[in-house]
């Protein structure tokens, strides 16, 4: 190529280049979600680069995920990826990229799963805060597939998207900050109405049902007035973790108001509720927290279920509050 027809096509690469950023920009300014960019990340790559599969990886404490995927070949939909195989140790310990336009004849042919007719691959890291913490995936069922070009436009996109989730992860802050509890890192008052508005929709939609349970610690204020706020804040706290621990996965805590919390629990009947609710009052009974010699920390609570005891939030919120202080009384009665 002589040097007019080079200058001229590196212009024409140059605009591809900066069109490509400036289109990947313009579709993550309006949302900031990780789940949400990676796909979008991946969308832009594979419209400026010719490839048969494109996939990011996520790496994250240890486990590693295929966040998005276009076009990936179907055979690499069954392998199962760990930090163990070849190319991602080999990745993790250089930082280096990987660039094949042989694949059966590189020293990774090893990790092309059996039919697979991967020929070219390239395998960007992606550096947060000088960590690798997503890979970026493009293959080729042709050998000799990729240019010098498509290497350094992905390269540069794996350098942008480094500081685009670091943006993310700022929002991401952001956001949790304005939906949790931050001493006891549940969820706020106003995410619970959100959450079982969603859940009855669910459950209308799949004829399922689930509960909630209204929780009140008892003799709290008297706590914080003997101790003080400092330890009142750290009981609590410590209270909320031996209740998260005895949960499911799928049960979510959410802070009421001061000490009363609210759990949802999806897939669970009142009657379950009722077992669920009796066995964290055990829990906060055998934590022992005693006040003086005639006062200590318990829990009072009260259920109420979808579809029988209402079909709003607040008419369930209502149902359970009111079981809750009657549940408290009889305790008050029985002492």
């Amino acid at each position: 190529m002589n040097k007019i027809l080079e200058k001229k096509f590196n212009k024409i690469n140059q605009k591809n280049i900066t069109s490509a950023l400036l289109l990947l920009h313009r579709k993550v300014v309006k949302d900031l979600k990780q789940e949400h960019i990676f796909k979008k990340v991946a969308s832009t790559i594979r419209s400026f680069v010719k490839s048969d599969g494109c996939a990011i990886l996520m790496i994250d404490n240890g486990k590693i995920d295929v966040v998005a995927r276009y076009g990936f070949l179907k055979n690499l939909k069954k392998v199962k990826f760990s930090m163990l195989m070849k190319p991602i140790r080999y990745i993790l310990k250089t930082g280096k990229s990987i660039i094949s336009q042989d694949v059966p004849n590189s020293p990774f042919k090893s990790c092309i799963p059996e039919g697979c007719s991967m020929n070219s691959l390239i395998c960007v890291p992606v550096k947060t805060n000088g960590k690798i913490t997503s890979i970026i995936h493009l293959d080729s069922k042709e050998k000799n597939a990729f240019t010098k070009e498509d290497v350094n436009f992905v390269k540069l996109i794996a350098s942008e998207l480094s500081s685009i989730i670091e943006r993310s992860f700022l929002y991401s802050k952001i956001e949790q900050l304005s939906i949790k509890d931050q001493l006891t890192g549940c969820y706020n008052r106003r995410h619970i109405y959100f959450d079982i508005k969603k859940e009855i929709a669910r459950c209308k939609r799949y004829s399922k049902n689930f509960s909630i349970i209204v929780m009140d610690f008892d003799n709290f204020k008297k706590f914080n007035d003997t101790f003080g706020h400092l330890k009142g804040d750290y009981l609590l706290k410590n209270m909320i973790e031996k209740i998260r621990k005895s949960l499911r996965k799928s049960d979510v805590i959410y802070r009421y108001g001061g000490d009363e919390f609210v759990l949802l629990l999806p897939e669970t009947n009142k009657e379950g509720a009722m077992v669920c609710a009796k066995r964290l009052e055990e829990i906060v009974d055998k934590a022992n927290k005693k006040i003086d010699k005639k006062t200590k920390i318990t829990l009072s609570t009260g259920c109420a279920g979808y579809p029988e005891d209402g079909d709003t939030p607040s008419k369930l919120i209502k149902v359970a509050d009111k079981n809750m202080y009657k549940n408290k009384l009889a305790r008050k009665a029985s002492r």
